[in-house]
């Protein structure tokens, strides 16, 4: 098996509590980075060998391999399915905004370890489905709605519908976003869609389902602290197209363009600091989708991409080649979903997947280094 090589042994500290603060005294600011003032539900250090984690009731449990999550979890439509359903980059801390549960956030320790904070809603955020999770006023934002298109579902609307979490002082904690407010779960509304178009307006949809008048609402705004202006389907629909290649940053438009070229792929949904959430960029819509992890530091930009069985890249701007990988193999049903960096550590999240289903879940972690990729095919850009 292909895969990262790192010279380090595995250690994994389980803390039976989960995120419990361990000094109330907030931070100081100092941004990109926040430094940790609560006590990590895990620490991790990996390895050569993956870390696989699957969801639970509990939050996320080691499992010894992956080949475990067989046939442990029914299997249910994904919006009622514990699995990663977004991940976010900001600074150093990778988040993932988990379906069922709430968010786990990595944050480098300093040592070579990443310490694993879970912030979970609880009974109450299992009745929805995450819509959408981007980086609002600086804080990571998951937004919540009821989702009935599998089941008629007796719950209320979410109030609050918006959340995230701190790591100085816990959560999950309830937002306010000003481009919603105009549409309250007291009066009726959900918003089930919020997400970035190529035009950099924010797009979202309300919808009020009643039995006396049904509404449908679409709008957009270029600041989610302002409210939002009605737009047609049709704009609304032009919004949800992946961007094209010319809109991503120099740096990773060169490479995404290298691995499009050299693999046959078309299509990718790539995470980075540098975005406010997950942006998808296309040459061709019509081909194979890939998904990324980006860092556009002038000194080390980089971008990391895998296919949903396993198999990846290593592109930088300043290498002249494309290092082929793998990530550690799955079962037969299968597939990874999407991946993040977190210091020297890989996070790539998987799902066991039936059309519209999903059974087991969770997320791989293994060692990363620039230099040490076990690399048996490089070719040239």
């Amino acid at each position: 098996m292909r895969c990262f090589c790192c010279a380090a042994v595995l250690l994994l500290c389980l803390v039976l509590s989960c995120a419990r603060s361990g000094n109330k005294n907030s931070a100081a600011e100092a941004a990109p980075i926040v430094t940790p003032a609560l006590s990590p539900s895990a620490v991790v250090q990996a390895g050569e060998y993956p870390l696989w984690f699957q969801f639970s009731a509990d939050g996320p449990v080691l499992i010894e391999t992956i080949e475990d999550a067989c046939f442990s979890a029914a299997l249910i439509p994904w919006p009622l399915a514990p699995h990663v359903r977004f991940m976010l980059a900001q600074g150093e801390n990778l988040s993932m905004a988990v379906n069922g549960d709430g968010f786990i956030c990595f944050s480098p320790r300093g040592d070579g370890r990443v310490g694993l904070y879970r912030f979970s809603g609880g009974e109450w955020w299992r009745q929805y489905t995450v819509g959408a999770f981007v980086l609002f006023d600086e804080k990571p934002a998951a937004l919540l709605y009821r989702d009935d298109r599998f089941f008629d579902l007796a719950v209320s609307l979410p109030a609050p519908r918006l959340w995230t979490f701190d790591l100085r002082s816990g959560g999950p904690q309830a937002l306010t976003m000003p481009s919603l407010n105009a549409f309250a779960p007291e009066d009726g509304w959900d918003i089930d869609t919020l997400r970035r178009g190529g035009d950099a307006y924010w797009y979202f949809r309300a919808v009020k389902k009643t039995a006396e008048r049904p509404e449908i609402r679409m709008l957009r705004s270029g600041d989610l602290m302002q409210e939002g202006e009605k737009i047609s389907l049709g704009a609304f629909q032009n919004a949800a197209l992946p961007e094209p290649l010319s809109a991503a940053p120099p740096a990773l438009r060169e490479m995404l363009a290298a691995v499009f070229a050299e693999s046959g792929c078309g299509l990718a949904a790539v995470v980075s600091p540098e975005f406010q959430t997950t942006r998808v960029f296309a040459a061709d819509r019509e081909k194979t989708a890939i998904f990324g992890f980006y860092s556009g530091r002038p000194e080390n930009a980089f971008l990391l991409a895998a296919f949903p069985r396993g198999d990846a890249r290593y592109v930088k701007t300043a290498s002249s080649v494309i290092r082929h990988f793998s990530l550690p193999s799955l079962p037969k049903g299968f597939v990874y979903t999407g991946i993040g960096l977190c210091g020297d550590t890989i996070f790539a999240s998987w799902e066991e997947q039936d059309e519209y289903s999903i059974g087991a879940a969770g997320f791989m972690v293994i060692g990363f280094s620039h230099e040490n990729i076990r690399n048996p095919t490089e070719k040239t850009k």
